[in-house]
C-alpha cells in the first residue's frame, strides 16, 4: 500500500470504518475540530491530515490492537517534541553504528527524538510513531532501542492501520521494506 494522497482519504476513510464496523472494533470518541485545534496548539504543530481526518471520523484510539496493546488515544500518546523535524529518511540501526557512543546519543537527539507521538507501545522498547514533522510527515516508523525504520516503506497512518484492519496479528509492517546497505544513515 502507498501513501494516500489528500483526495484519496475520504474514500479511504470510508472504506476503514467499514471494515472497523465488520470486525466489530470499539474505537474511541471523534474528536471535534475544537479538541484538534487546542492539542495543536498546545503542542505548537499541525497534525498531518490523514491522521487528524481519522481523528475526526473514525475515532481516537482503541482497546484492540496487537495482544494487550492499543492504539493510543491522541491526549494519551507521549510525543517526543513533535514541533521539531524528525531529520531522518532511511533506517538508522545504531546498534551497529561503530561510532562513539556519546556521539551516537547526540545524533539521536538531533534526528530521532523529536518530530513523533507514539501511537502504539508495542513493550520489549518497541513501538510505533507517527511523524509529525520534517520530510517523512505522516508516515509511520517502528521505533525501538537499536534503531528506528519506516513501516512498509513509506507507509502512512491510513495506510498503516488499514493493513492492521486486513490481517490484524498477523500484519507484516515490513513485507514491502527492502534492505538495502547503501540506505544505511
Amino acid at each position: 500500500m502507498p501513501v494516500y494522497q489528500p483526495e484519496d482519504y475520504e474514500k479511504v476513510i470510508e472504506r476503514i470504518q467499514g471494515k472497523i464496523d465488520a470486525l466489530q472494533i470499539q474505537m474511541g470518541n471523534c474528536l471535534s475540530e475544537e479538541e484538534l485545534a487546542a492539542y495543536e496548539d498546545s503542542h505548537k504543530i499541525q497534525l498531518p491530515q490523514a491522521y487528524r481526518l481519522f481523528l475526526k471520523k473514525v475515532g481516537n484510539g482503541c482497546e484492540c490492537m496487537y495482544d494487550d496493546c492499543r492504539l493510543n488515544s491522541l491526549e494519551d500518546s507521549p510525543c517526543q517534541s513533535p514541533h521539531e523535524p524528525f531529520m531522518l529518511e532511511k533506517f538508522w540501526l545504531w546498534e551497529d553504528d561503530e561510532r562513539d557512543s556519546d556521539v551516537i546519543e547526540a545524533e539521536q537527539d538531533e534526528k530521532v527524538y523529536r518530530g513523533n507521538i507514539e501511537l502504539i507501545y508495542l513493550g520489549d522498547s518497541m513501538s510505533y510513531n507517527l511523524i509529525t514533522a520534517g520530510k517523512c510527515r505522516g508516515e509511520v516508523w517502528n521505533f525501538t532501542d537499536v534503531g528506528v525504520q519506516p513501516c512498509c516503506e513509506r507507509q502512512d497512518f491510513l495506510g498503516w492501520f488499514e493493513l492492521w484492519l486486513d490481517n490484524q496479528d498477523e500484519t507484516d509492517y515490513y513485507k514491502d521494506y527492502v534492505y538495502d546497505e547503501a540506505d544505511y544513515e
